[in-house]
Order: structure tokens, then sequence, then C-alpha cells
């Protein structure tokens, strides 16, 4: 009795300590490590560029553009043949993200066969039951088109639309991102390229929001003006009430830091916060913001373009930071390792 117990003990204790080690490991696959080359579940290098992070039921899906084929990455009109179609990924956690193909492939004819495509951003409409996909085609300055596309499915096929015109003094927009309020309405925020008509010189490089149609697929083009000029690579998210806005600046492929707006409606009146990150956004350029429930904080998905290799641009790496709004001032902070799932310990109102 006495022998039966002590073994009986010593495997309780030893399955005790392999499961600890197991469930250990389990919650470190769950951990973003920033700085790092990231992978798919498959061991692939994930290429998902200038992106967006959606959530579809019960997964997050990360959209985005591949430069594979492409490594200075071309995009205007010879970027054509290289233009490597929409990538789409899903996970459940942030961390393991399984690749599900191309959801926009590039198109044998018509708009988008030449130029190059990128900044693709969906919602779901709930009244016509249909995934909506904003995206840019550009061809060269001023002809930069934002288009529209739908499919049954957030992993696609989307079906192009063609392109839409949006509240600037061309019709034309670049950069752009795309918001879902919580009372179903939409709104597309973009960049401006135009100077207006009585200054003429340089581009402009405004960001403005409008609303979208019911159903998602056109701009009311009210133009409202978030950031007044300088400014590209805009994203959208609301926290507690407050739209919060952030764009970079104008510097191709190269690193700035982030500029904040803030206001009580996505058309309202927009009040700049000035610079929100450190050593230029830690060497990135800001795609997309999302909301996170489960942790009540808003996240930032980064591009850091050309790192860790200077010859092919589409290994460059990706960065997840938190978003910390105290008092009502926004800032952004670098976390080399964290699970964007579990609430900070540092507190936030």
């Amino acid at each position: 009795m006495i022998k039966y117990t002590w073994e009986f003990l010593v495997t309780l204790a030893i399955g005790t300590f392999l499961l600890g080690i197991h469930g250990e490991a389990k919650l470190k696959d769950t951990i973003v490590i920033n700085g790092t080359d990231w992978v798919d579940t498959e061991g692939r290098r994930i290429s998902a560029h200038e992106g967006e992070l959606a959530r579809f039921d019960d997964y997050f899906y990360w959209y985005g553009s591949s430069y594979k084929n492409n490594p200075q990455g071309k995009f205007r009109m010879t970027a054509g043949p290289v233009w490597n179609g929409v990538q789409v990924y899903r996970s459940k956690d942030l961390k393991n993200w399984e690749y599900r193909g191309v959801c926009l492939p590039r198109p044998e004819s018509g708009f988008g066969k030449v130029g190059a495509t990128g900044r693709s951003h969906v919602l779901y409409n709930q009244k016509t039951k249909q995934y909506v996909m904003w995206y840019r085609w550009f061809i060269a300055m001023p002809a930069s088109f934002l288009m529209v596309a739908t499919a049954d499915n957030p992993e696609g096929p989307f079906t192009p639309l063609g392109p839409r015109e949006v509240g600037t003094s061309t019709g034309f927009g670049s950069d752009m991102n795309v918001f879902k309020d919580e009372d179903d309405k939409a709104y597309l925020i973009y960049c401006d390229h135009n100077q207006p008509d009585a200054e003429g010189g340089n581009w402009r490089y405004a960001i403005r929001i409008d609303s979208l149609s019911d159903d998602y697929l056109s701009s009311k083009r009210e133009g409202v003006i978030v950031f007044d000029r300088g400014r590209e690579a805009p994203a959208i998210a609301k926290y507690k009430g407050k739209y919060i806005a952030v764009a970079s600046g104008v510097h191709g492929w190269s690193a700035t830091e982030t500029s904040c707006s803030t206001a009580d409606s996505p058309l309202g009146n927009w009040k700049n916060q000035g610079y929100i990150s450190e050593n230029k956004t830690w060497n990135s350029q800001v795609s997309d913001l999302i909301y996170l429930k489960e942790s009540n904080q808003v996240m930032a998905l980064c591009d850091q373009w050309w790192i860790p290799d200077r010859a092919d641009i589409d290994k460059s790496r990706y960065l997840f930071l938190p978003l910390r709004i105290n008092s009502g001032k926004v800032s952004m902070e670098y976390l080399e390792k964290w699970n964007p799932l579990i609430h900070p310990k540092k507190s936030s109102d």
C-alpha cells in the first residue's frame, strides 16, 4: 500500500510538472515579440504590408500587400506585372497567423491591371450581408484612385467594382483607411494630395474624412479636414467615446514620427495633439488601429520598412504597439514582448 501510494504521488507530481511546462509554453506562444521576423503557422514569413487588422466572428483577419518578386517596392505604372494581389491571414490570438491565400487577385484586364494596389481595408455590412473592401490603386501622381470590391466571405474572393470619387477637389484620394462605428455607420479617412486651387505649388497631403453610403460602396464626399497638410498613411479608432486619428509624415519608405488628432465625432472638429511616438515611431509607419475589447485598449499595426534587409522590402518587419490614453492625452508605447489581449498593467482612463 505504501509503495503504491509513493508511486502514485511521484506519477502525479511528474504529470503536474509536465502540464505546467505545457501551459507555460502555450502562454508564451501567444506573446508578440516585436523586433523579430514574424512567420505564419507554416513557418513562412508573413507578407501583408501596409495592411489592416479586422475582426469578423471568432477571427482576426490581417489584410495586406505582398512585395515578393518586387524587392525594391515598385508601385507606379510598371508595378502591375509584379503586384501579387491582396493577401489575407487569420488568427484567434494575434500571434499565430494562418495564411488563407489571395483574397483580391490582380485583374487580367481593366482597373488594376497596371499600376499598384495597396492599403486594403475591409468592413462587413450587416444590411447587405457583404464584405466591402476599400483600397488604393496608384498609377502616377495625381492619378491615385480609391477602389471598392465586395465578397460574401472575409477571405474573398473579392470582386472589384471600380473607382470611387471622394471629398477632394479632383475626386482622387491616396493612402486610406476605413472605420465602422457602433451604430453601423462607416467612414473613409484618406490622403488628399491636392493643393487648394488658389495656392498652387507643391502637393498638400492633407488628411480628410468622409462618411460612407449605407451600403459602404460610395463616399458622401464631405472632405472634413483631420490634418491640414504634410501627412499620409492615416488610421482611425474609437476609445471611450473619443475618436482617434493618426498619420505619418511624408517621407516615402522612411520612418517618421506619428501625429495624432482627436474628435468627439468622425465629422466633427478635429484637435491636433502633435506627435505621440518616439524614435520615428520606433523606425516604423502605422498602417492601422484596432480596438481590442479583451484588453480594453487600442493597438497599432506598423510596418518597419527595409528592416532588416535594405535590398528586399518584402522582408520588412511589423510591430504591434499599444496606444495609451490618459486624461484625454494619447501616446504610443514600445513593448518588446507583450500579449495584446491581456489588459495592460499600466492603468488608463
